[in-house]
């Protein structure tokens, strides 16, 4: 089985969260609902002073816990590794919120059902990137 997951390189950041505004336009997720969140982190003090940016989505586990913890098998793992959600399956019962370790699932209160980020696996199929890769400034 292939495994899709995100390369992301934490000296390039700078921290201006195109990549999180690209996915929540794509996703046209209200505030609040995040499927990529960039944190800063910083520092020491003067004269050595630090930060560093991470830009946090799914992982797209191996082993995924939300998949686990899925009773109607909406979270699934498809063939090229991407962890993808169905929402036509999904009842709304965040036990894969609840069973991710990093909190990736967001439950959507308009809807009453759960999603994350699927990679944008409509584009991938296309052959093209996910829209937060492409929005990278840095890349």
């Amino acid at each position: 089985m292939a495994q899709y997951g995100f390369y992301f390189d934490m000296t390039a950041c700078g921290g201006c969260k195109t990549c999180q505004i690209a996915c929540n336009d794509r996703n046209d997720l209200k505030p609040g609902v995040l499927f990529r969140k960039v944190k800063g982190f910083e520092g020491g003090k003067f004269p050595a002073p630090w930060m560093y940016y991470l830009s946090i989505s799914c992982n797209h586990c191996k082993e995924p816990k939300c998949v686990e913890g899925c009773p109607t098998q909406a979270m699934h793992k498809l063939d090229n590794g991407i962890v993808a959600h169905d929402k036509d399956k999904c009842i709304g019962c965040r036990y894969c919120t609840w069973s991710c370790p990093y909190g990736v699932p967001q439950f959507i209160e308009e809807t009453g059902r759960v999603s994350k980020c699927d990679m944008c696996k409509d584009l991938l199929e296309k052959g093209e990137n996910p829209a937060c890769v492409d929005a990278c400034t840095m890349r």
